[in-house]
């Protein structure tokens, strides 16, 4: 049986070049051929940057000739989201309010990707200023979820067009970021792995904010190794050790503890969704695994505080935006336009008083956490609805942004990495993710975790 380009893992296609099976200029031009057939309404990619990719190609493939390759991935074409800065490209933050502005460089991520020698193939529409997890964004369009053929559902956000591109085979992997759920979320509901880095581990230079103190930047992939190598491209490391980033073999069931949060997370879940994260934990407790149900009242604390408070980064991406978006409101979604002003209405006494008590509650959760095991827990409450039923519906868009970013945001609060693995599907055959939790910067050894869960787990895929 045939696998094409497109079906490869990122690493596996790097591989290829290595071996000089695969050329990068026949792998870019493959990946932009199959985005010009099926992108035609700009809803994934809102700009393909096809001389730049062209012009890259063409430099691994020279270096993939002289035994000269820069990293495991070079050579290897992905995505970013429309909030990255590629120099002399529009970025545009996924809003019409910002589609004139050009940017003068590269990103610190994009200049570290690309001296890792992966191909920038363009930018993916997102949420605008990626402030909120549904993926629905009516200027640009919103790119449906791939996933059932019947009914337009949501692709998840705000790293919605990122997800899809990986999910239809128009990116070997897609970067975004994530502030409350924007690379878990899209990840989750499209059968990808997400991966949620700790605040400030990745550079933001050149990264168009929502919150100066919860964005983070981060990978979605086809698999666990995928998500390493990347990371390992954008932290600059390449070249380090192995030269493959961190061992991600050899981890011990024995020595491996998974906590079951008892309350909040496993709430109000769809039918689909509890079915396919029960399954999922059940084969992990038959794999060995120790697993224990806890209390982890941090959860419900950041839960009322935030229901007291309102979501404070609201007033961070007011601070950011709000004179650019007040010159032409009429462009900006009206939900998004009505968050963004309430966080120029929060007092700053307020927003440091909310600061202050997240700092204290995530001391108290990475010390449980260092006592009792990483997390286990549903990545999403529930299946994306369908986005006509939420596009023009303002009540029931608020409802279902804030259930789907629900469990994922406790960890941008509480200063967490984690990692959502596919585990399944729905009763629509949407898929389902589970997230493994650890303490902010745990990077590497949560990394080691999903690679030793991700077989499990893929038994349910």
């Amino acid at each position: 049986m045939t696998t094409h380009w497109h079906e490869m893992s990122a690493l596996s296609l790097g591989r290829k070049i290595s071996q000089e099976k695969i050329n990068p200029v026949d792998l870019c031009e493959y990946f932009l051929s199959r985005i010009e057939k099926m992108n035609s309404d700009n809803s994934i990619y809102l700009r393909i940057t096809r001389r730049r990719a062209i012009a890259e190609a063409s430099a691994a493939s020279k270096r993939a000739k002289r035994g000269l390759r820069l990293s495991p991935l070079d050579g290897v074409p992905i995505s970013w989201k429309d909030l990255f800065d590629t120099s002399g490209d529009i970025t545009s933050h996924g809003s019409k309010v910002l589609e004139n502005r050009i940017a003068s460089k590269d990103a610190n991520v994009v200049t570290r990707a690309t001296l890792a020698g992966l191909v920038c193939l363009g930018k993916t529409n997102q949420t605008e200023f990626a402030f909120s997890i549904l993926g629905i964004n009516p200027y640009y369009g919103t790119p449906p979820n791939p996933f059932d053929k019947n009914l337009r559902r949501l692709p998840g956000g705000s790293t919605s067009g990122g997800a899809i591109s990986v999910s239809k085979g128009l990116a070997a992997a897609a970067i975004g970021s994530d502030t409350g759920g924007s690379i878990r979320v899209p990840a989750a509901w499209n059968g990808l792995v997400g991966f949620k880095t700790s605040f400030g581990i990745l550079p933001l230079n050149g990264v168009l904010g929502l919150s100066t103190t919860l964005d983070t930047v981060g990978p979605l992939t086809k698999d666990v190794s995928d998500a390493a190598a990347i990371y390992t491209a954008l932290s600059g490391r390449f070249g380090e050790g192995n030269g493959y980033g961190p061992d991600l073999n050899g981890l011990s069931f024995k020595y491996l503890k998974l906590v079951l949060p008892s309350n909040l997370v496993w709430k109000n879940l769809d039918n689909g969704v509890r079915q396919a994260t029960e399954l999922a934990v059940e084969r992990l407790k038959l794999s060995g695994i120790c697993m224990r149900k806890l209390n982890i009242p941090e959860f419900d604390e950041v839960e009322t505080l935030i229901a007291h408070f309102g979501p404070y980064h609201a007033s961070e991406c007011h601070a950011l935006w709000h004179q650019d978006i007040e010159l032409a409101p009429e462009l900006v979604y009206p939900p998004i336009l009505e968050r963004i002003r309430l966080g120029g209405e929060m007092s700053a006494s307020k927003v440091e008083a909310t600061k202050q008590m997240l700092m204290l509650l995530s001391k108290k959760l990475h010390s449980r956490l260092r006592r009792f095991g990483m997390i286990a827990m549903p990545t999403v409450a529930i299946s994306p609805p369908s986005i006509s039923s939420l596009e023009h519906d303002m009540d029931k868009w608020q409802k279902a942004n804030v259930l789907s970013l629900r469990n994922t945001r406790l960890l941008n609060f509480l200063n967490c990495t984690a990692l959502t693995l596919p585990c399944g599907k729905d009763n629509n055959g949407i898929p389902v993710g589970l997230m493994i939790v650890a303490p902010a910067g745990s990077e590497e050894h949560l990394l080691r975790v999903g690679k030793a869960l991700e077989p499990i787990l893929k038994c349910n895929v």
